[in-house]
């Protein structure tokens, strides 16, 4: 039996990579968002809406973007 590497895919928040398990996939969305920034975002966004969602993603790729 062929054994298959595992497929990565980067988080477009955190930048981290994982396997394609740790991605959410819903009815209608394919994200490119990990399960655990996923769950923030959604957190945020219940928190305060679509700003308060808006901020959390835009300083989770600042720093991402700096390291």
């Amino acid at each position: 039996m062929i054994e298959m590497p595992e497929l990565k895919k980067a988080c477009s928040i955190c930048g981290r990579e994982y396997p394609h398990s740790e991605f959410t996939y819903g009815n209608r969305e394919n994200r490119s968002y990990c399960k655990q920034c996923n769950r923030e975002e959604k957190a945020a966004y219940r928190r305060g809406g679509v700003e308060e969602a808006s901020k959390y993603r835009d300083k989770k790729r600042l720093t991402w973007k700096k390291a």
